[in-house]
Order: structure tokens, then sequence, then C-alpha cells
């Protein structure tokens, strides 16, 4: 009699599920569905979901022996993560991973023909382009809420009667620094947002793979940290500048 086994454990804000099929004496057809409530991330090979993985969990055909399933998930954990729903003996059907009719099994077996991104020159340009998308957004959005910034100025004109450059036009360094945040904030919404297996499979890949997901978990606190303290600090100094004018007349008649 086919037996079931099932832990899970939590790491990282991320559960992780084992489940074990064991005492299977020939070819059987099993279902073990997922009972968490969240989206199901399953195991992975060469990019895709390993063969017999759906949303609720896994059904395929698996030969005699023991079997292990595992997979992950962002909900939280449970007495029974996941469940044996069937287990039926079948002589008609290779098991799952034997199968290359599809073709998310052949990419299974040859992998991904595409090149490595990094050899890739079109990579910095759309990054580039994805950049300048967004200062354009933000420009809008400014642009929206105060009617006056609306007009087209000449580079003379745009600045400030002190010499200053307004806000859009920040200083390399920030702008390079508030994109990357960016970039890693729009990916940890992605992944919240992934309530299907699909979404799920194109949010990790987004996000550059697991290692990347992992990264965007892990920098989550540090980056509203500082992005809370950098506009604290801006918001003061910004502040402290306007109230501080400075009486150019009459130090130049001191002077």
């Amino acid at each position: 009699m086919v037996t079931f086994d099932c832990r899970a454990e939590r790491v990282d804000g991320v559960t992780l599920v084992t489940a074990t099929v064991g005492d299977v004496a020939e070819p059987t057809r099993i279902t073990v569905r997922n009972c968490l409530d969240g989206p199901l991330w399953p195991p992975r090979k060469q990019g895709v979901p390993e063969a017999g993985w759906s949303d609720d969990g896994f059904e395929g055909v698996v030969g005699p022996g023991t079997h292990a399933l595992g997979y992950a998930t962002p909900a939280p954990l449970s007495d029974q993560p996941a469940e044996l729903v069937r287990a039926d003996p079948t002589s008609d059907t290779p098991p799952v991973d034997k199968r290359l009719d599809s073709a998310d099994a052949v990419l299974r077996e040859l992998g991904d023909p595409s090149p490595p991104v990094d050899a890739v020159p079109v990579g910095e340009p759309s990054q580039a382009a994805e950049a300048a998308s967004r200062r354009s957004n933000e420009s809008t959005v400014e642009q929206e809420m105060d009617p006056q910034q609306a007009t087209v100025k000449s580079p003379a004109e745009s600045r400030t009667p002190s010499g200053q450059r307004p806000d859009q036009q920040l200083p390399d360094a920030v702008s390079q620094w508030l994109e990357t945040v960016a970039r890693r904030v729009d990916r940890a919404e992605r992944l919240a947002e992934a309530d299907s297996l699909s979404a799920a499979t194109a949010a990790v890949r987004a996000a550059d793979g697991l290692s990347g997901v992992r990264t965007v978990a892990t920098r989550g606190d540090t980056d509203e940290q500082m992005l809370r303290a950098l506009a604290r600090r801006a918001e003061r100094l910004a502040d402290r500048r306007a109230a501080a004018t400075v009486p150019t007349e009459t130090l130049s008649r001191l002077a």
C-alpha cells in the first residue's frame, strides 16, 4: 500500500514543503494537492516547472520505489501542508520524467537555446530605456500635480534664480541608486502579486531566479529604512535651505 508523509518548514518568509510517497510497487498515477492558502512555486529544471506540476499540486505517473516531491509557497505553515488525493496503479502511461511530448519537456531536457543575457549587447540600452521611461512617468505625475510645471522651458529658464536644478534632474549618483532600489521594488511588487503558476514563473524569471528572489526579500527592510532616512534628511535640508536667505547685496557692500 502506498504511504504518504509530508513536512514543512518556514525559511526567510517562504514555506518549504517536502512530501514523500513510498512503497510504490508498480507504475502508479498519484495526485498530491497543496493544502496551504497561497500560490504554489514548483521545482524547476532549465527554468521551467518540472513535469506534472500545476497551480494545485502534482499529478503524474511514478515508478516503483520511494519518491520525494518538494515545492515552495509564501503561505504560512499549517498542520497539513499537502495531501495524497489519488494513488492508482497504471500500466499504459510512462512516468512523467520520461515523457517529451511538450515544449516544456524538451526545454527541461535540452535547456534554453537562448544566448546568455550577458552576451546580448542590447541589455544596457533596454535598461536605459526602462529608466528613461520611469523618469518620464515621474515627470508627468509632477506636471499633473502642478500645472505650472507643464510649460516647456529652455535649459536656461529651467534653472531657479539661485542656479539650482529642478527636482527631476537629480545628481547621477542619487539617480542611479534610486533606479537600483526602484528595480528591486518593482520585482518585490511583482513577486507579491503572483497568484498563479504562470505569474510566479514570470516573476521569478524577472527577478533573475531564486537567488534574485532571496536578494529582493533580504533587502526589503534595508531599502525601506534607507529610503525613509533619505526622505527625512532631504526634507530637513530643504527646509534649512529655504530658510537660509543669502544677503548678497549687503555682503557686496561690506566687501
